[in-house]
């Protein structure tokens, strides 16, 4: 990720809190790489600060202090640790269930959406709504009906 310490993405983490995360000691003047921060998708990162600075009454990152800014990156990167496509979904979230008079809650939105992520070609959904066409049958059905069609109309 980028340098922390400016007014666009959020700040730089003490030691003691990524002691476990760092790799590569001699890459950089302050000890190395944030790894935890490093495997985090970037736009998600910068959706969650704007996102989680706005749940602590801050209107952009330019007008928060390094507090505001400390708090809202931990949140931040436990969010997207646990759910990768976190803000996404809250934001999802948000605009479906903006009208509803009983909206679930976001936990049990989550767990909604697990069953409908991306998965690799072999392996099949849980919950597909969809049903497996068998083609043979269907062709055949079409072609009755278009066969009966044709003789009823002569």
């Amino acid at each position: 990720m980028a340098n922390f310490e400016n007014n666009f993405y959020g700040y730089t983490r003490k030691p003691k809190n990524r002691a476990k995360a760092l790799s590569n000691p001699g890459g950089k003047e302050k000890g190395g790489f944030d790894m935890e921060v490093e495997a985090l998708n970037p736009h998600e990162f910068r959706k969650g600060i704007h996102c989680e600075l706005h749940k602590l009454g801050v209107t952009s990152l330019r007008e928060s202090d390094t507090e505001q800014r400390e708090k809202a990156t931990e949140s931040v990167i436990k969010n997207l640790t646990n759910t990768p496509g976190y803000y996404s979904y809250y934001e999802h979230y948000e605009t479906t269930t903006r009208n509803m008079d009983k909206k679930p809650t976001f936990k049990n939105f989550l767990k909604e959406l697990e069953g409908h992520s991306m998965k690799e070609i072999g392996e099949k959904f849980t919950e597909d709504k969809m049903k497996e066409i068998k083609l043979k049958e269907s062709i055949r059905k079409e072609v009755r009906n278009k066969i009966n069609e044709l003789f009823k109309t002569k």
